[in-house]
């Protein structure tokens, strides 16, 4: 829905969390409760202070993703406009062709947040070990990677000059997909379990990592744009397999041993219901985006690079929508599992309000010192122009994505996958790309940021009355 790269990343030294350690707002796992007082106890509060308290630690967790491509284009711009644009599209690509997997290992959250609402300490530890396995498709995946890195980017007809330089560094970070594969997994289960702290200490070691490694690599060593891929590559590797470990050591003591499990045909099919239309939507939503940065592509390196550095400032302002969708997501499904749906329709719009209040400082400095931003990155006097006039459209969709993105967690959390998949589909392929294609030609990058406004538009719209309908309280896992 909203074009900010969101990513697992990795502290600088920090001590693992003690074995015997739980996190101080879930139940104690030995101790469910059960019989009539188990859905009220087990239910969440839905109060403003508990969001937050989920929330906080995925903001920072969400400002270290975006932090590790804040780096790279700042880096990259040291070098020049080209290395700028082609990795925010290369970037983009490697992020496309593993974002059907690693969003469906995402709803790994809202099982087994519905499992903990429900006091189902077995449903917790077989969910767990399920999603662990299907995280095991990346090792095929990077295979077959190199191959639909330069398909994807041959499709997108970009200049030689960017795609030359995207190829260099894809082909390298595509090794790293195992690695996100199994961490995108552990950290959703980390989620679902309320542990939002954890993941919060390890994207900000990948963040300390990444930026040392770049530093050294890109001009240390000179190695240019590969030394960008090779930082990255060796940070995001080393966040996935602590990630891992961590769910291992931290959940033992409660949960007993959570390893891989073969899933039954009844848990295959729920993974196929909810999990298989969640990664689609997301696929169909960022490869609309790739498509439309190809287009922007097309106008010339400035524009491509113009674009790029505002939308790290746009992923830097949606920080705070992605930590609520995803708190409010796991809330939602909890409060379903504890049969409390009033408490679920009461947190969903609480969550969203709190996006809308957020995104509207990021309105107002979109609007108010865009120059400024953009000069952060590139002084450029074109890119400053084309920046501006970029941040200018986007100001016109915060507001609304920042409720949207809320809303689809909430719709996701109550496992209400299949709406957002053809609202999506609709949306971005029926709306999106053929305006962009349209208007760019006519008016240059800031007319197919129009196309992107009238696509959220549509989304964010269709989300609010989905949820305000309350069809979602039927969706079942």
């Amino acid at each position: 829905m909203t074009f900010a790269a969101y990513a697992p990343r990795v502290p600088e030294s920090i001590a693992p969390p003690r074995a015997d350690h739980v996190p101080a707002d879930l139940p104690d796992p030995q101790h469910l409760p059960s019989g009539p007082d188990a859905a009220e106890s087990l239910a969440p509060q839905g109060t403003t202070r508990e969001l937050a308290t989920l929330a906080w630690p995925l903001i920072l967790s969400n400002l270290a993703y975006t932090a590790v491509g804040f780096t790279d284009t700042l880096y990259m711009g040291r070098l020049g406009v080209v290395e700028v644009g082609a990795v925010g599209l290369a970037s983009l690509v490697l992020f496309t062709v593993s974002l059907l997997f690693r969003s469906a290992l995402n709803t790994a959250s809202t099982f087994v947040a519905r499992a903990l609402g429900a006091g189902d300490s077995d449903g917790i530890r077989r969910w767990a070990g399920i999603f662990l396995s299907l995280s095991l498709i990346g090792v095929p995946l990077t295979f077959i990677g190199p191959w639909l890195v330069s398909t994807v980017l041959t499709l997108l007809h970009a200049a030689p000059a960017i795609a030359s330089v995207a190829q260099t560094y894809a082909h390298i970070r595509i090794l790293e997909i195992p690695f996100v594969l199994i961490g995108t997994a552990s950290v959703s289960i980390m989620l679902g379990l309320g542990n939002t702290r954890t993941p919060m200490l390890l994207s900000w070691m990948l963040v300390t990592v990444n930026a040392a490694l770049a530093a050294l690599f890109v001009f240390g060593f000179r190695w240019g744009v590969a030394g960008a891929a090779w930082a990255s590559l060796i940070a995001v590797d080393l966040q996935g397999l602590l990630s891992f470990l961590l769910v291992l050591r931290l959940y033992r003591p409660q949960y007993g041993r959570l390893w891989f499990l073969h899933p039954n045909g009844g848990e295959v099919r729920s993974v196929l219901r909810i999990s298989l239309p969640a990664g689609l939507t997301d696929l169909a939503d960022v490869g609309a985006f790739t498509v439309f940065l190809g287009i922007i592509a097309r106008l010339g390196p400035t524009e491509l690079a113009a674009s790029q550095i505002a939308n790290q400032f746009a992923s830097f302002g949606f920080l705070p929508a992605f930590a609520l969708s995803a708190s409010t997501s796991s809330l939602v499904s909890r409060s379903l599992g504890a049969g409390r749906p009033d408490l679920a329709a009461r947190i969903g719009w609480r969550g969203a309000g709190l996006s809308a209040g957020l995104m509207l400082l990021l309105t107002l400095a979109f609007l108010l010192i865009p120059r400024t931003l953009i000069g952060l990155f590139n002084n450029d006097p074109r890119v400053l122009e084309l920046g501006a006039s970029v941040l200018a459209v986007m100001s016109g969709y915060m507001l609304l994505d920042g409720v949207g993105i809320v809303l689809g967690g909430a719709l996701s959390g109550a496992g209400d996958t299949r709406f957002r998949l053809l609202v999506t589909l609709g949306g971005a392929w029926l709306l999106m790309v053929p305006g962009a294609a349209w208007l760019a030609p006519r008016y240059g990058v800031a007319g197919a940021w129009a196309a992107a406004l009238m696509y959220i538009t549509l989304l964010s719209t269709c989300y609010a009355w989905r949820f305000w309908s309350g069809r979602w309280r039927k969706a079942t896992l």
